[in-house]
């Protein structure tokens, strides 16, 4: 049986979800052998050089305090040092970032690390004051910060999911985005960047749907609407859909296969096509084969309708839907 710690190494234990720093541990009345014995026994584990994690405390987030304590082996965190990119992404809830085992960490340009830690990848760059904040008591980049680090070097196509996703969370806007561009002058990635916010769209449902979006504007078809909603005339939500072309009457979806394992699922959509169809709208579905294995298809399919648009309108019966009133009044019919 191993004895108590002591008190000032309990608490920094119990406030550092379960890591300190060697010097922390001795600075607080650890004997060297102390430690040893509990690293040796299995209470304690080392996760880096001169950092440990006690077994005993089990909070999910252990492993950032962890790589932090590697740049901070007093536990305070100097100014400029925070979680960042995928490690922050994840901390704010961003979709579509690619997996990553390491921690990362910005750091000033300036900055000499401690040690070379291999679960640990260091940023050293400038990250204004503004964009430095706090999530979960842990310093991270702010959520804007953290898209547009990812945007400006990820591939484009997957920049551009993070871009929606970062959207999708509510943590940062359009117009954040836009005001931090110029932050970004002559760093790699900056016109990718600018590129991608541009593109970015609020009110996107998954990660899939920007996929399909992209397909269609890397063809060159115009941006499609997002978000499609159609109201009565007292403003009630009758249907919505993920994307489209509106003033042609064009609803585009994108079916994920789990979802629509559910029979009342996969029933509502149905109806909800035959009225839609009904209501003289052109009703396109895709599935993750179309998006990842069969893009011409999806822009065949897009660009036909498209052309066909003006004529199709043309054929409707007036007073049809409200849509549709407006899909003819916008040809000038």
């Amino acid at each position: 049986m191993l004895p108590r710690v002591a008190a000032g190494v309990d608490q920094l234990l119990r406030g550092q979800r379960g890591c300190l720093t060697r010097q922390q541990a001795v600075a607080a009345g650890m004997a060297e052998h102390e430690i040893h014995e509990r690293l040796r026994s299995g209470a304690w584990q080392s996760v880096h050089n001169g950092v440990l994690h006690d077994l005993g405390h089990t909070d999910e987030r252990w492993r950032l305090h962890a790589a932090l304590l590697t740049q901070a082996s007093t536990g305070g965190w100097p100014d400029g040092v925070a979680l960042s990119h995928a490690t922050a992404a994840g901390l704010y809830g961003y979709e579509g970032v690619p997996a990553d085992p390491l921690v990362h960490l910005v750091v000033p340009r300036d900055w000499i690390p401690q040690h070379r830690q291999d679960e640990v990848r260091l940023h050293r760059c400038h990250t204004p004051a503004h964009h430095l904040a706090h999530r979960y008591g842990l310093p991270v980049t702010s959520a804007v910060w953290t898209a547009l680090a990812l945007i400006r070097v990820l591939p484009f196509r997957r920049a551009l999911v993070v871009a929606d996703a970062a959207l999708r969370s509510g943590s940062c806007t359009p117009a954040e985005m836009h005001a931090a561009l110029p932050l970004l002058a002559h760093l790699r990635g900056c016109v990718q960047a600018r590129q991608v916010v541009e593109l970015a769209r609020e009110g996107t449902d998954s990660c899939q749907e920007t996929e399909t979006r992209f397909v269609l504007v890397e063809a060159g078809l115009p941006q499609p609407d997002v978000d499609m909603r159609i109201t009565d005339g007292y403003g009630r939500l009758l249907a919505r859909g993920e994307l489209g072309y509106r003033s042609k009457l064009i609803w585009l979806e994108y079916d994920g296969f789990a979802v629509h394992t559910d029979r009342q699922v996969f029933r509502r959509d149905r109806t909800r096509q035959n009225w839609l169809v009904s209501r003289g709208w052109f009703v396109l579905r895709y599935t993750d084969h179309d998006v990842y294995r069969a893009r011409n298809q999806i822009v065949w399919d897009a660009q036909s309708a498209l052309r066909a648009a003006p004529a199709r309108i043309a054929a409707l019966r007036p007073g049809l839907s409200p849509e549709v009133d407006e899909a003819r009044r916008q040809l000038g019919l």
